[in-house]
């Protein structure tokens, strides 16, 4: 068995969409169990979201109860753009599992995510330089792999370029211009090493494993009532949705009445009902944060994830879906933790990134996953 350890949920959903393409079994989990029958096991975490201290620990509790199950290796799923506690997260990995290294390649050339020199660049433009939005790269204001790891580990951090050698121990970032690297990364892979990265990286590792992609094309009905809760800030993501809504699609945004209210739960009732009220009489309803406006905006996001969280819990106890769709990985988190799911099972890859779920806990309803910055499929995007 193969285990992988991911910083959010919609990454472990990609990854799980990643194995379904190449032909394995794979199970979603948000803790480690003793018993599973499948050829690979994503640990759903959300370190990603969490402090430093709390992301450290989660890390290693999670590695060592991994490491009982004496998988093959444990791979660790990052953000390809590099967010999050990257060198925190893997210098506590690198540690418990005994490594010398890290090889670390999280860029996406299929997306135009792309590392030369030590530089990120998306589009071919350097990221700081970009036009991707997020408050984590205000922050940063840099481009560089070897500073976006975190200051505290530049000393023992490389960027290196296949052919070159490679240092014996520390984190080594792969350069990675074209999807063949990718491949060339993953036949260099040994027992010293830690494996990391994005989606992508695994899907090479996988390649070289077992190289067929899966024939099996499962037909699948997309249910009726669908409620599709899009909490990315991403700009182009709120623009599809602005689109629905201005060609007569029902989009229900959050009122400012509950996102910049001191206690959103007193004044959330009412945009339940017109929640659940759209889906009996429209099916297929979004509910997204539009342009807000509120005094309490460092703790927005937090905010935000909180309230759609206890929305839809409460939409379910009200009207049953079919299916249950989610666009970014910490308002995923926030939803299944209070929904109470643990476990859950890819079925189809509807494009990268796009993964299609059995819930253990509630067999009658589908759980769709998309990150954030990715785009939705046409095939579960009509209204």
């Amino acid at each position: 068995m193969i285990a992988v350890i991911s910083d959010d949920f919609t990454g472990a959903a990609e990854v799980g969409g990643i194995a379904l393409r190449n032909g394995y079994s794979v199970t979603i989990d948000t803790s480690v169990n003793a018993n599973y029958d499948c050829d690979i096991l994503v640990i759903a975490t959300n370190t990603r979201s969490l402090c430093t201290v709390e992301a450290q620990k989660q890390i290693r509790e999670v590695t060592e109860e991994l490491l009982k199950l004496k998988p093959d290796f444990i791979y660790k799923k990052t953000d390809s753009l590099l967010r999050g506690k990257i060198g925190e997260e893997l210098e506590v990995q690198l540690t418990v599992s005994g490594k010398k290294k890290v090889l670390l390649v999280p860029a996406n050339p299929a997306m135009n995510r792309t590392i030369v020199d030590g530089i990120y660049y998306l589009n071919k433009i350097p990221l700081m330089e970009s036009d991707f939005s997020g408050d984590e790269f205000e922050r940063r204001a840099t481009s560089s792999v070897l500073d976006m790891i975190g200051d505290e580990y530049r000393d023992q951090a490389f960027s290196v370029s296949l052919g070159q050698k490679i240092p014996k121990e520390g984190f080594i970032i792969g350069n990675t211009p074209t999807n063949e690297d990718l491949m060339g990364w993953a036949k260099i892979i040994d027992d010293t090493m830690l494996p990391a990265g994005g989606a992508s990286f695994f899907n090479a590792i996988l390649r070289t494993i077992k190289k067929e992609e899966s024939a099996l094309k499962k037909e699948f009905s997309f249910g009726k009532k669908a409620l599709y809760v899009c909490g990315s800030n991403h700009l182009p993501s709120r623009e599809v949705v602005r689109e629905v809504k201005e060609t007569g699609g029902s989009v229900l945004y959050m009122p400012k009445s509950i996102l910049c209210a001191d206690n959103f739960e007193e004044n959330i009732t009412q945009w339940i009902d017109a929640i659940t009220a759209a889906i009996e009489q429209k099916d297929k309803v979004i509910i997204a944060v539009d342009t807000l406006e509120c005094k309490k905006t460092e703790e927005l996001s937090c905010s935000i994830k909180e309230i759609f969280a206890t929305v839809v819990k409460k939409v379910l106890e009200k009207v049953n879906l079919d299916e249950l769709l989610i666009e970014g990985g910490a308002t995923a988190y926030a939803i299944i933790e209070h929904l109470e799911y643990k476990k859950f099972y890819p079925e189809q890859e509807f494009a990268q990134g796009v993964i299609r779920m059995k819930i253990e806990e509630k067999k009658e309803m589908h759980l769709t996953l998309k990150p954030g910055s990715y785009q939705w499929n046409e095939s579960v995007w009509k209204f």
